[in-house]
């Protein structure tokens, strides 16, 4: 590996706080197969969010059980926020306050079809709860991209490249 690399993978490790192994070191050879690398290290695994929706539901149910009142067992995925929440407008306006402080934050009303709770189990799901890794897993591609190119400007001081230029062209070694 030569010293362009060692700096590539130095900066990269630092600004995103995740371990790139020696192995994986001959995959990064410019700043689009970074960030292809990164987008995937970074993406959660399907059995992670699998379990991170089924964990959103059990929270979203138990802030239902506080607030409203029924059984928990009368509440599974497709049972509807219209058969849970008090007719009266004001008072369903509470409710919905009092359950978004129990789940830790704003929930979007879905209005129709969506309007069920397993689609609010989906959005506390996709929130999470977020610490520095999960931060950058919820960036899009194009953000990676972004950051990829910043920190190749800022901590590599390279200002001429582009997504394409191996690493070891950009004057680094």
């Amino acid at each position: 590996m030569g010293l362009a690399l060692v700096e590539v993978v130095i900066v990269t490790e630092d600004a995103f706080g995740i371990p790139i192994p020696d192995e994986d070191e001959h995959r990064i050879t410019t700043p689009r197969a970074l960030v292809d690398y990164l987008v995937e290290k970074l993406a959660p695994p399907a059995e992670e969010l699998a379990h991170s929706s089924q964990r959103a539901f059990t929270t979203l149910c138990e802030a239902i059980v506080h607030v409203l009142g029924p059984q928990r067992h009368e509440i599974v995925p497709s049972t509807t926020w219209e058969s849970l929440l008090p007719r009266s407008h004001a008072l369903a306006d509470k409710a919905w306050h009092a359950i978004e402080g129990r789940v830790g934050g704003p929930l979007r009303r879905d209005h129709g079809a969506a309007a069920i709770v397993g689609h609010t189990a989906l959005q506390i799901s996709d929130r999470g709860t977020p610490g520095p890794q999960e931060v950058a897993r919820m960036r899009t591609r194009e953000e990676i991209a972004t950051a990829v190119r910043r920190l190749i400007r800022e901590k590599l001081e390279v200002k001429e490249f582009t997504d394409d230029t191996p690493f070891t062209a950009m004057g680094l070694d």
